[in-house]
């Protein structure tokens, strides 16, 4: 079975003997590839690359995006189509995703997923657990995990569960229209390339942590945020996970998501506060490509007539009745951010 590895940069130079010297440790079956993707940065990343595929040019390869300069681009956009990129030239049964400023922290997990996928062809996913890794910080996970590999619910993951991608070993599905979905709506982050692969298979679970998320000192660009961004990102993510995935799972990816949801509830006449029209527009934008007309109203209510605004208010409780939990959570979100200076 054949495994791509793909990694993806934007001005992350500093970083790229790391992530691909973790990359290279890692035990290989015969055949493998890894596809190295930047996203037109000016730092020095792609020549730093580039070395790495001077040394091993038939298992590295390089793929480097356009960026005009003078033009100002959607960060989330931009890091989904470098990934869809990847994922569309790799050649491998099954592949990995790793962020560029990101590594792995054991070397011996890959056989481990490659006999599970071989052995279970239901099996779309399998999924190790993350670590944060801050600098400084010592190289490997404080605890161990367990290696006891568990298959896991569907319907249970999608409402309740979470690994990052970066952790997870997926089967690539060979049909030529296998990325339509997510190339039309143009997301493709972390949430979603996860749930996207279980509405293909079951997932398999090995609690053991082999993926290190680096955590820059202070906040993450997310948790900065204010409050309105976070909801209009989110509920762009959930368009597009309703978008790509089967109706049965809907209620399951309403559940997941519902603190976005509930969160522009909260903040339905205030959506537009700390957005510049820009990122609202590319929002907005990424629901419309997903047929997601919630969203659209969620972040545009104030100018809605009141027979939306009823079934919208509809939709919105039946999505609350859903997780209740994360109804609670984003009344607290939104009153923590209403305290903030």
């Amino acid at each position: 079975m054949k495994i791509s590895f793909l990694v993806t940069y934007y001005q992350q130079a500093r970083f790229v003997a790391e992530s691909m010297d973790s990359l290279l440790a890692l035990e290989k079956p015969a055949e493998w590839e890894i596809l190295i993707g930047d996203d037109g940065s000016t730092d020095g990343t792609a020549e730093a690359a580039r070395a790495y595929v001077d040394r091993d040019p038939a298992h590295i390869r390089l793929f480097v995006m356009d960026r005009d300069p003078a033009r100002k681009y959607n960060a989330v956009e931009r890091a989904s189509r470098n990934r869809l990129n990847l994922v569309r030239h790799a050649t491998g049964d099954c592949f990995t995703l790793m962020d560029g400023d990101d590594f792995y922290s054991e070397t011996d997990f890959i056989p481990q997923a490659l006999r599970l996928l071989a052995d279970h062809p239901e099996v779309s996913v399998v999924a190790f657990d993350t670590w944060r890794y801050r600098e400084g910080d010592a190289r490997k996970a404080r605890k161990a995990g367990d290696p006891t590999p568990v298959v896991t619910h569907r319907g249970r993951y999608l409402r309740w569960d979470y690994t990052h991608a970066g952790a997870c070993v997926f089967r690539r599905d060979p049909a030529p229209d296998a990325l339509a979905a997510p190339e039309k709506i143009g997301l493709f982050d972390d949430n979603g390339i996860t749930l996207f692969a279980l509405n293909r298979g079951r997932m398999i679970r090995v609690r053991r942590p082999v993926y290190a998320y680096r955590q820059a000192a202070g906040e993450s660009v997310y948790t900065a945020m204010r409050a309105q961004e976070r909801a209009a990102l989110n509920l762009a993510g959930l368009g597009a996970c309703l978008a790509m995935m089967d109706r049965k799972w809907e209620e399951a990816v309403l559940a997941r998501f519902a603190t976005a949801v509930w969160m522009a509830w909260f903040l339905r006449n205030r959506m537009t506060e700390g957005l510049t029209p820009e990122k609202r527009e590319t929002y907005l934008a990424a629901c419309r490509r997903a047929g997601f007309r919630e969203g659209e109203m969620l972040m545009g209510y104030p100018a809605l007539e009141p027979a939306e605004r009823r079934r919208l208010r509809k939709w919105v409780r039946r999505t609350g009745r859903l997780s209740p939990p994360r109804v609670l959570y984003a009344w607290l979100e939104v009153h923590r951010g209403r305290r903030k200076p």
